[in-house]
C-alpha cells in the first residue's frame, strides 16, 4: 500500500532510467593490446641524447641522433639507387655530384659503417654487371679511401684501368691515389692507351715540378701527339726563357692560328719590324678580331 510511504522514503527512491542501453555499450567495447614493435617506435621517436657543457655543467639537450641517422642512411641510398640501372652504361646518378659527395664522408659511427657496407656492395654490383663503366671503379676506389682502405683503393683503381684503358679519368684517379714516383708509371702506361688527352699529358708534367728539363721534356712529348693543343703550348711556352719562347710561339700559331693570345704574345717578343710581320699575318688569319688591330695601331703609334 503506497498510501503509508512517507516523504522521506520517496526522495529515498532511485531515478528511474534505461540502464539497457549502458550495458549493451559496455559489452559492444573491445580493446587491443598494441604491438611491442609499436611502443619500441614511440619510444624511439621521442628519445633524446644528452651530454655535459663543460662549461656550464648542465645538461644540454641535443637533436634526435636516431633521427639524424636514418635521414643520412636514406639520403646515401637515394643516391646509389641509380647505380642498379649501370648494367645498359646509363645511370640517373650524376657521377661528378656522387663522387664528389664521398669525399665528405667521414666514417665515425656504427651507422656510417654500416653505409659504408652497403654503398660497398651497390658499388660492386655495378661494378661487376658494367666493367666498362668508369664512373663505377672510380667510385669504388673512392668509397674506399674514405673508408681508411688505401691499398684496396690501388687495387681497384688498377683493376679499373684495365677495364677502361680509354678513360683518362680512370688513370688520373689511379695517379691521383698513388704516390708520385709510382703515378709516373701509371701516367706512361696511360699516354700509351690514350696518347691525344690533354689533361694525362699536363698531369705528367705536374708531377716533375721541381724539374724544369723534365717538365720541358713532357711537355713536348706531348706536343708531338697533340700539336691543336693551346694548353699545351701555353704551359709549354711559360717554362722557356724569352728567346726559345719566340721560337715555340712561332711553331705554336702555325698549329693554332685562331689564338689570338698566342699571336700578341709573339708580337711582343718580336723586335719592330718583325712584330709588324706578324701582326699583318695574324690579321690575314683573324681579320675580325679587334685586340690584333688595336695592337698594329698602337704599335705604328710608338714608332711615328
Amino acid at each position: 500500500d503506497l498510501s503509508g510511504v512517507t516523504m522521506q522514503e520517496w526522495d529515498a527512491l532511485p531515478e528511474v532510467g534505461d540502464r539497457t542501453w549502458k550495458q549493451r555499450q559496455k559489452r559492444n567495447e573491445r580493446f587491443t593490446p598494441v604491438p611491442d614493435t609499436l611502443l619500441e617506435k614511440a619510444r624511439a621517436d621521442t628519445q633524446q641524447f644528452t651530454s655535459i657543457d663543460e662549461n656550464k655543467g648542465t645538461d644540454t639537450p641535443l637533436d634526435d641522433l636516431t633521427q639524424i641517422g636514418e635521414a643520412r642512411k636514406t639520403h646515401l641510398a637515394l643516391q646509389l639507387r641509380g647505380a642498379s640501372d649501370s648494367v645498359t652504361g646509363q645511370t640517373v646518378v650524376d657521377p661528378k655530384g656522387y663522387l664528389t659527395g664521398l669525399g665528405s664522408i667521414k666514417v665515425s659511427s656504427e651507422t656510417e659503417i654500416g653505409d659504408i657496407k652497403k654503398a660497398r656492395l651497390l658499388l660492386k654490383s655495378v661494378t661487376s654487371t658494367n666493367p666498362k663503366h668508369p664512373p663505377g671503379w672510380i667510385a669504388a676506389a673512392r668509397l674506399e679511401e674514405v673508408a681508411g682502405k688505401l691499398g684496396t683503393a690501388r687495387k681497384l683503381i688498377a683493376q679499373g684501368c684495365k677495364e677502361c684503358p680509354l678513360s683518362e679519368d680512370v688513370w688520373l684517379e689511379a695517379a691521383r691515389l698513388n704516390t708520385p714516383d709510382v703515378a709516373k708509371g701509371i701516367l706512361a702506361q696511360a699516354v700509351k692507351s690514350i696518347p691525344t688527352s690533354v689533361k694525362i699529358w699536363l698531369y705528367a708534367s705536374g708531377l716533375e715540378r721541381g724539374n724544369l728539363k723534365a717538365q720541358k721534356r713532357v711537355l713536348r712529348r706531348g706536343l708531338e701527339f697533340v700539336p691543336n693543343s693551346e694548353r699545351l703550348w701555353k704551359a709549354a711556352i711559360e717554362l722557356e726563357e724569352p728567346d726559345d719562347a719566340r721560337v715555340m710561339l712561332s711553331r705554336a700559331v702555325e698549329c693554332c692560328p685562331d689564338n689570338t693570345e698566342m699571336w700578341l704574345a709573339l708580337a711582343q717578343l718580336e723586335t719592330y719590324e718583325n712584330a709588324r710581320k706578324v701582326l699583318n699575318k695574324a690579321r690575314e688569319t683573324i681579320p675580325r678580331d679587334p685586340a690584333i688591330w688595336i695592337t698594329a695601331a698602337e704599335l705604328e703609334e710608338a714608332h711615328m
